[in-house]
C-alpha cells in the first residue's frame, strides 16, 4: 500500500538577510498551508488526510528556522486548540514531491 506524498518545500524567509531553507514532510506541508491559508491561520483540522495531531511540533520546527507564527487559542465546550497564523514573509521557490512507501 502507497502512502500519500509529502512536499519537500524550499523557500526563502524574506528581511533582512534573505535566508533561504527547506522544510519536508509534515513541516512542508505545514509550512504550504500556512501561506495558503494567510491571516485566517491553521488548525489540525486543515490538513488533507486528517488531523495533524502533532501540528504544534511541526510549528515549533518551523519557528526553528526562523518563522514568526503565532498562537492563537480557540475555546470549545471540551478546552481550546491552536489556531497558527504565519506573520513571517516567505517566498516558496520550490516544491517537490516526496514519495513514503510502506515497507511491508
Amino acid at each position: 500500500m502507497r502512502k500519500r506524498a509529502l512536499p519537500i518545500v524550499n523557500f526563502r524567509l524574506d528581511g533582512p538577510d534573505q535566508t533561504q531553507h527547506s522544510a519536508s514532510g509534515r513541516e512542508g506541508e505545514t509550512l504550504l498551508l500556512l501561506v495558503k491559508h494567510g491571516k485566517a491561520g491553521v488548525t489540525a483540522f486543515a490538513f488533507p488526510g486528517g488531523p495533524a495531531f502533532r501540528l504544534s511540533a511541526y510549528i515549533k520546527n518551523l519557528r526553528d528556522m526562523g518563522l514568526d507564527i503565532e498562537t492563537l487559542r480557540e475555546p470549545h465546550d471540551c478546552g481550546w486548540h491552536g489556531r497558527y497564523v504565519l506573520h513571517s514573509t516567505v517566498t516558496v521557490l520550490s516544491v517537490m514531491e516526496a514519495r513514503r512507501d510502506d515497507a511491508a
